[in-house]
């Protein structure tokens, strides 16, 4: 058996993927970084939960992340045809969301569509924080009736 040299969310196309794809993957799934996008991904996930009532497709989640090239990390490389593109994107997406759903901070539902919705930890830091932001709230209470 062969060893594919390409990334695995690039399997099975022919040509090699583009520095640019290559270099946003691991700046959105790197130890360095991953959480910062996962979290700006978490937010926008809330958000248009709250306005919609339904989560976000990938494709939107994407666009918001990557608003100058339309959701994709980069041009693709000459020649590739229709369904080698959408393997492209469909596995760059799949297997970062996938590195954010590991690190709790989103989550979605397979084969459902709108269902990107806030992981576990995501809710636990809300939660945190509201209850901080409380705390500080009580604090100006008591020293403004003193």
């Amino acid at each position: 058996m062969a060893v594919d040299p390409y990334p695995i969310w690039w399997r099975g196309i022919s040509a090699p993927p583009p520095a640019q794809w290559v270099y946003l993957f691991e700046e959105f799934t790197g130890d360095d970084t991953a959480d910062e996008w996962a979290l700006s991904a978490a937010i926008f996930i809330a958000q248009t939960r709250r306005r919609t009532g339904a989560g976000p497709t990938f494709s939107e989640l994407f666009a918001h992340l990557l608003p100058d090239s339309n959701g994709l990390p980069g041009p693709f490389p000459p020649g590739l045809d229709f369904f080698a593109r959408r393997r492209a994107v469909t596995g760059f997406r799949g297997h970062v969301t996938i590195e954010w759903r590991r690190r709790a901070l989103i989550s979605w539902d397979k084969d459902v569509t709108g269902s990107l919705r806030v992981g576990r930890q995501f809710r636990e830091r809300s939660r945190q924080r509201q209850l901080a932001r409380g705390r500080a709230g009580v604090r100006r209470e008591i020293y403004r009736s003193a």
